[in-house]
């Protein structure tokens, strides 16, 4: 066996015409360099870079556009007027439990009696379950609400449906080729609902919903608004891409955020430490969302929920404080895992014959074997799939994907071997019998030598400009702020600065010896740069008489004192 690494990264910088670049600068009065990054990401208008600059809440698209919408309305209104009681069938993820909460909130402002129910991850698995769906009939429910599941759903919808029990279905999942036979289907990747955007989470599907019962109640826009701060939260953290409605939706949820009136959600904000603070991206999905995500991953997601859902500030504190500690023992669970699957990998793949990384173990937590697959995946640039497996021999997977594989289109080309899948192109879940796990590893690692090209096991930078040291002016980063909220889609810019040198030597910062701090020169000019997890590569840095950064511009504060700083993503000689 090989050491597994993966390779080094591969930096490429994409063209802009020169023409396009000096008109839209003139313009929009712009810094060169930020025109540069608009025109290689193909913005070229200057109309519509105005309007990204400065979204619009006119941008909403009408909800009633989902050919359903007017169905699942009417059926929700009915059940109001009737008194019927109405069940929210959501998800343990911080997608599914911003969903449930945002939809619940909304129903009880509405009049309606409503209750929810979460699966349990360890124990009822992901998505409908029959025996969730007879649990409802027997709680006296008429009406079911999915909320970022479902769509695969058929026999328990068919369930349901003998049970007296009607479902409008809520996904932003893949769907199969044979539908649920629901009531109504709001899934904006199923062609027959006609939506304009494919790209909504299962939180922003719900949030249409909302949006669409204001509009039929005349409450209107005063309504709806107060939700845009749960559904940025989980439109975010499900990593789906940030254009179109969800950018909107990001945007001025963000700005909600900061003075949210949801009382569980202000009270994990100040648990956080980020009371009065700016939100974006980065806050929602790596200190909010892991904190609601370990309700479900090592207990019980309800407690996140409750906390979305509750008045009461004592309550809301307490849950939070719950959930930050069920956070701490998720961190040290995935640590634990991460040590023993990465071993595993260093002495168990082979760079030639291992394209994909495939393991098992009876040890792992099935709660966050998919943010070690994602670690793995981060560090080997290979698509991975760890299995947790159980007593009884069966065996619950989390795979992530890299660019360039299509996840959910290889597992099935292994569907004979497993008992279940789902997921879509980055992030899928599967169950088998921990017995084919060997032949699943065989014929997986077949479909992706045949999918992908030697190329994309290597990590690649794309950098959106190249641009002189002389370019990182406070304007430049202004602009590059006014670019966000960032995620895919609209990632973070990546700017390229050739020729550089040391002003002093670099040197090894935080535990680990993980993190490289620079100050690199170019003629006059001088500029600090960290670069995170490069610290195997301090020698080569060292030695170097001149290199290349690739690097996100970013604000450095200490001691109060604000400084641009380059955080560097790929070094090159």
């Amino acid at each position: 066996m090989s050491l597994f690494k993966g390779a080094r990264e591969q930096i490429a910088v994409r063209s802009a015409d020169s023409p396009a670049v000096d008109r839209l600068a003139t313009e929009l009065r712009i810094p060169s360099a930020a025109a540069r990054i608009l025109v290689a990401r193909g913005m070229v208008d200057a109309k519509a870079c105005r309007e990204f600059f400065q979204p619009s809440k006119d941008g909403f698209i009408d909800p009633f556009r989902f050919t359903a919408m007017e169905k699942a309305v009417n059926r929700i209104r009915q059940a109001i007027e009737k008194g019927e009681k109405i069940t929210v069938y959501g998800d343990y993820d911080v997608d599914g439990i911003t969903g449930t909460a945002l939809i619940t909130r909304c129903l009880r402002l509405l009049g309606a009696a409503v209750d929810y129910l979460l699966p349990y991850r360890l124990i009822d698995g992901y998505g409908v379950s029959a025996a969730g769906v007879r649990q409802i009939a027997e709680s006296g429910a008429s009406l079911i609400v999915t909320v970022d599941c479902g769509i695969t759903a058929v026999h328990e919808v068919a369930l349901a449906t003998g049970l007296g029990l009607d479902v409008i279905l809520t996904d932003h999942h893949e769907p199969k080729e044979t539908l649920p036979a629901a009531l109504a289907i709001l899934n904006p990747k199923v062609v027959s609902c006609n939506y304009p955007d494919r790209d909504l989470a299962g939180v922003g599907v719900v949030f249409k919903l909302c949006q669409a019962l204001a509009q039929a109640t005349g409450k209107g826009f005063p309504f709806w608004e107060q939700f845009l701060d749960l559904a940025a939260l989980g439109t975010a953290a499900d990593i789906v891409p940030l254009v179109g409605e969800n950018r909107i939706i990001a945007r001025f949820g963000f700005e909600r955020m900061h003075a949210t009136k949801n009382v569980g959600l202000a009270a994990l904000i100040e648990q956080q430490g980020l009371s009065g603070k700016k939100f974006s991206t980065s806050e929602a999905v790596f200190q909010l969302a892991p904190c609601i995500n370990a309700a479900g991953r090592i207990g019980d997601p309800r407690r996140a929920v409750e906390l979305l859902l509750t008045e009461d500030a004592g309550i809301a504190a307490a849950c939070a404080r719950e959930l930050r500690n069920a956070n701490s023992e998720r961190r040290a669970i995935d640590s634990t895992v991460w040590d023993e699957a990465d071993a595993w990998v260093t002495a168990n793949c082979d760079d030639e014959h291992d394209i994909a990384i495939v393991a098992g173990n009876a040890a792992w937590h099935p709660g966050v074997i998919g943010i070690v697959a994602s670690k793995l995946v981060e560090k080997f640039h290979r698509p991975a799939i760890l299995f947790a497996i159980a007593p009884d021999g069966s065996a619950r997977g989390s795979g992530r994907s890299i660019p360039g594989l299509h996840l959910l289109d290889a597992l099935a080309e292994c569907a004979d071997l497993l008992d279940e899948f789902g997921g879509h192109a980055a992030a899928a879940g599967m169950t088998c019998r921990s017995a084919r796990i060997g032949a699943f590893r065989e014929r997986f690692n077949a479909v992706v030598a045949s999918s992908v090209s030697p190329e994309s096991l290597c990590p690649s930078v794309w950098a959106d400009a190249e641009v002189p040291l002389s370019a990182l002016t406070p304007e430049l980063f202004s602009c590059i702020r006014g670019m966000e909220p960032f995620g895919p889609g609209n990632m973070q810019p990546i700017l390229y600065c050739r020729d550089l040198h040391h002003r002093y030597a670099p040197r090894i910062v935080g535990s680990g010896n993980k993190h490289v701090k620079m100050t690199v020169t170019s003629g006059a000019l001088v500029m600090d740069a960290i670069a995170f997890n490069f610290g195997d590569r301090l020698d080569e840095l060292k030695a170097a008489p001149s290199f290349s950064l690739a690097f996100a511009l970013d604000e450095n504060e200490w001691n109060g004192r604000k400084t641009l700083q380059m955080r560097v993503k790929g070094i090159c000689q």
